[in-house]
């Protein structure tokens, strides 16, 4: 660092200085804010579930998709099916039972409709059920001839001669607290209460011995993979603190006489952990599934910080220092490097941001906060600790510089040539040694590296955008029973996804509107993936022999009439006097389909509805929206990170070809390997892999100024070479840049055990970008700078 930056060294020096001389004051503080902090996350973090959290509460999607769920207007929105199954399906036995489970959901009256094949056999033998087979299928048949709509509903609910569905709808629903688990940590939700409830009431349902049902449906699927949820969580943090914790063992093992002493750097940052969990509960962050990734990632960056400043005051101890001396030059030197990569690391993390998706921007910010508490903590905690615990265990290694030498080498950025003396020499340990000759290797043949390193983001720049995007909401979720469930489900019936059309007028029960609905409901039936619509429109069509009724009057009295109807539940006029839903039973498609129906279905609303407000909604496209927020937000959080990144660098090192170097030698090329890594493995983006690079940027450069910046303290230290000065860098940076990074490495890497696909891709991604960031720092970086040394006047100032 160039002169400017000593008031800054300065003030950290005092820092360093004041934690280690009133050491009682920093403990009593951090003890402070750590009860507020558990106080505060306590009353008011909670683990929130549901697909709405992955949309904009004020985005146009959601707000109509709460008007089709809101209680107060259509009810509607979310179903869950009894799938029978039965090799005597028509038989009356069989049509009882449904009947039976029909009257037993709607009976709780937590369901706004519930239809079902008993409901089609009623309708067709004038509200009774026949005692004969024959009488059933006649029934069936009967109905299915009335017109093209109950036709549809009975191939809905009756899709095969031996499966019969019964369809119960809700839209909002008031969740007992009873439903609550782990003192609130886990509230209810309605579709695990409603789960519940139709299992139940099928439990309290005779069916017959040849008949089997069983519960299924998104809503079903949900409450129980949601319901791993809390263990997960549980699970990947102890797994990942234990890899870490023994990572930071084997890292520190070598540096220290008690091993006992490695919990000060690891429990500093589980301090900041704590600090995170209050700044989530000020800020209204709750745990979901995106945000279980937020611990892991925390802690392997807090102790990534954490053990660089450890390792800076045990190498000040050995070089003779006294604990306060040690401290105050460990803040001056490791805590600047310490504040760049801060910097760096929450401008990356930051960046998440301007995501469309709620949680990835949560995820950005919580992570952003705990970095910044990991390096207060480490520059003031730690610092503290280390002189608390200091017992003199730490020996000399008897240099010949003296104090005055040695303070001046301190005070110019630089390190006491006092400690690891014997890091260079043939007794040098294995590891140090193999970055040594790597360094040579490097040095002589820098050319052929950076050819290396433009082929690497060459390649990754090719295959970034042909990486692929998960397209189903699904394929987020674990591989369990209930996910069998509902595929079986969607592979069963003829329409197992629900779109809904919503108009609103000024004469929404009018003569002209309805014409208006009829004939855009005939259109949008001839689309292939459309297979029925339903709405108050087909229900006065089917009450009055396919005609609309010239006159309002006899109109609303025909809607009244069938909203009173089991065999189509529509929803009665009384709470929206000024709009109708319109129901579209969709087939099983996914992914592009989806939004070439989502278009199709807007255009057609706005030819036929010249005058009245029509909007397009449903799980469909809600899931939709949040799949393509996904890509829409990765390329500008990626732009905007290394923008960011490279103007902050600019001006802390007051240097553009520094800054250019760190981010294009380290961030750029690691985010390129990561993107060849992730098309051959066939890893895809989902709302966690898009925020892989940000998190590249943050933890890569990290390691890049750490090396860096011994380079350059190498150069104005002795007058090396630029090869002398790499190579000292590389060896004496190697095994703490390594091992921090190892640990960050792990604690990413432990999310790769989870059973949520969107949990362990993210883990995956991100172990593979740490290895790479690796990578890069320490051939890409080297380099670069060698022949940046060498062919200009950068370091002259150095």
């Amino acid at each position: 660092m160039i002169d400017d930056a000593e008031p800054l060294r300065d003030g950290l020096e005092r820092v360093g200085r004041f934690s280690a001389e009133n050491r009682r004051t920093v403990f009593g503080v951090v003890a402070v804010l750590v009860v507020a902090s558990l106080a505060v996350a306590g009353a008011s973090v909670q683990m929130s579930l549901g697909m709405e959290l992955y949309v904009d509460d004020a985005s146009q999607t959601n707000q109509n998709w709460q008007e089709v769920k809101d209680d107060d207007a259509f009810d509607l929105g979310n179903n869950v099916f009894v799938m029978v199954e039965s090799d005597h399906l028509y038989d009356p036995e069989t049509i009882r039972a449904i009947d039976r489970l029909d009257r037993r959901y709607t009976a709780s009256e937590e369901f706004s409709s519930v239809t079902s094949l008993a409901d089609i056999v009623r309708r067709g033998n004038g509200g009774e059920i026949p005692n004969t087979e024959r009488g059933v299928r006649a029934a069936i048949d009967r109905v299915e001839s009335m017109d093209s709509s109950t036709a549809a509903l009975v191939d809905n609910v009756n899709p095969d001669r031996e499966t019969a569905l019964i369809v119960a709808t809700y839209g909002e629903v008031d969740v007992p607290d009873a439903e609550d688990q782990y003192f609130g940590f886990l509230p209810g939700t309605a579709a695990g209460y409603l789960t519940d409830v139709a299992a139940d009431a099928t439990d309290h349902v005779s069916v017959p011995p040849h008949a089997d049902v069983t519960v299924t449906g998104a809503p079903v699927f949900e409450n129980a993979a949601f319901g791993l949820m809390l263990p997960e969580m549980i699970q990947l943090f102890a797994v990942a603190f234990a890899i870490i914790f023994s990572v930071v063992v084997l890292v520190m093992r070598g540096r220290l006489q008690r091993t006992w002493k490695v919990f000060l750097p690891v429990g500093t940052a589980l301090v900041a952990l704590v600090y995170m969990l209050g700044m989530m509960g000020v800020v209204g962050f709750n745990f979901n599934a995106i945000m279980l990734g937020v611990m892991p990632i925390a802690l392997g960056l807090g102790i990534d910080f954490s053990l660089q400043l450890h390792t800076r005051y045990i190498e000040e101890r050995e070089g003779g220092r006294d604990p306060v001396d040690a401290a105050g030059a460990a803040a001056r030197t490791t805590g600047n490097i310490l504040l760049l990569a801060m910097g760096t690391t929450s401008i990356g993390l930051g960046a998440l941001l301007v995501s469309a998706v709620p949680p990835t921007r949560q995820l950005g910010a919580t992570a952003a906060f705990g970095v910044v508490a990991a390096t207060a903590l480490s520059l003031t905690l730690l610092i503290a600790l280390l002189v608390q615990f200091d017992d003199g265990e730490y020996g000399t290694n008897g240099g010949s510089q003296t104090p005055a030498d040695d303070a001046a080498a301190v005070a110019d950025g630089g390190e006491s040539s006092t400690a690891d003396g014997d890091l260079l020499g043939d007794d040098a340990p294995a590891f140090e040694r193999v970055i040594g000759v790597l360094s040579d290797g490097i040095a002589a043949t820098p050319l052929l590296v950076i050819v290396l390193m433009a082929a690497a983001i060459g390649g990754g720049a090719a295959v970034y955008h042909d990486v692929p995007t998960t397209q189903e909401m699904l394929d987020y979720w674990p591989d369990i029973e209930q996910r069998d469930d509902l595929e079986t489900l969607e592979e069963t019936a003829q329409s197992p996804n629900v779109m809904y059309v919503v108009v609103e007028g000024t004469d929404a029960y009018s003569p002209t509107t309805f014409r208006r609905a009829s004939a855009f409901e005939t259109a949008i039936e001839d689309h292939d993936d459309v297979n029925a619509a339903m709405s108050p429109v087909t229900a006065v069509e089917t009450a009055a022999d396919g005609d609309i009724p010239e006159r309002r009057s006899r109109l609303i009295d025909t809607v009244d009439r069938q909203a009173e109807s089991d065999l189509m539940p529509i929803s009665g006029r009384t709470d929206t006097p000024d709009r109708f839903v319109i129901q579209l039973f969709v087939a099983d498609i996914e992914g592009e389909e989806v939004r070439y129906l989502i278009d199709d279905t807007e255009a057609m609303a706005d030819r036929h509805f010249a005058t009245e407000r029509t909007a397009v909604t449903g799980k469909p496209v809600v899931n939709r929206n949040v799949i393509e927020n996904v890509t829409s937000g990765r390329d500008p959080m990626t732009v905007l990170s290394f923008g960011m990144a490279t103007m902050f660098l600019a001006l802390a090192l007051r240097s553009v070809r520094e800054s250019v170097l760190l981010v294009v030698s380290v961030a750029i090329s690691a985010v390129m390997l990561i993107s060849i890594a992730m098309y051959g493995l066939g890893i895809p983006w989902n709302p966690l892999t898009v925020a892989t690079g940000s998190i590249a940027l943050g933890a890569g450069i990290t390691y890049g100024i750490h090396v860096h910046e011994r380079f350059k303290e190498e150069l104005s230290a002795a007058g090396s070479t630029p090869a002398a000065a790499m190579k000292e860098a590389m060896v004496r940076k190697s095994r703490p840049v390594v091992g921090s990074g190892a640990t960050t490495l792990f604690g990413f890497g432990a999310l790769g055990i989870s059973q949520f696909p969107v949990l362990a891709n993210f883990g995956i991604a991100v172990a593979l970008a740490m290895t790479f960031a690796l990578v890069t720092a320490f051939v890409f970086l080297p380099a670069s700078a060698l022949l940046l040394a060498r062919w200009t006047d950068t370091y002259h100032a150095a």
